[in-house]
């Protein structure tokens, strides 16, 4: 066998070699481009307020429902069971995609609100509106913040509303201002 016979082989072996890799690289972009992807929001909308009927109609008490910013809507409404204590939950996706929880609890006890706050901690009282609402802190801040990172919670007669969330104070402040207790 001659020189020229060996390297016309290897070359052709190189050349083989890059014609199959150019031939993967395009077979995977076709796949790629053809392949169908739901690029839609994951998390659907809710109307919470119709939720809130349903769910008075349910459990025989007034809920809380607040009036939202335009840019704000709901992510989840239903009703909740813990520790034996039936609750009412709106989750809240603010305009930054922030998150906000209101938890309205009926005929509650320690029990119910510890486990609701649990690695919280009362750091303080705030004045919203005539009520004074309790001010809960995370107890080990972190990055990024925890769904309780800051709280609000208004006890009145055996029930209580916790408005939480990684929102702003003014967000979480802005609805709880919107709490009226006849």
């Amino acid at each position: 066998m001659s020189d020229a016979a060996a390297k016309r082989r290897a070359k052709q072996t190189v050349n083989n070699l890059a014609l199959s890799l150019i031939v993967a690289v395009l077979a995977t972009a076709l796949i790629i481009m053809i392949v169908p992807r739901d690029d839609s929001m994951q998390i659907q909308r809710v109307d919470y307020q119709s939720e809130a009927i349903a769910a008075e109609a349910a459990i025989g008490e007034d809920v809380f429902v607040p009036e939202l910013d335009e840019s704000w809507w709901a992510n989840s409404a239903r009703l909740e069971q813990t520790a034996g204590v039936q609750s009412w939950f709106i989750g809240i996706v603010t305009d930054n995609n922030q998150f906000i929880g209101i938890q309205q609890g009926f005929g509650i006890d320690p029990t119910w609100l510890a486990l609701e706050l649990q690695g919280n901690w009362q750091s303080g009282e705030r004045e919203i509106n005539g009520n004074t609402w309790q001010v809960w802190e995370d107890l080990t801040p972190s990055s990024p913040k925890e769904t309780k990172h800051y709280a609000l919670v208004y006890e009145f007669e055996q029930n209580a509303i916790l408005i939480y969330g990684t929102a702003t104070e003014d967000a979480i402040g802005s609805i709880a201002a919107q709490v009226e207790i006849n």
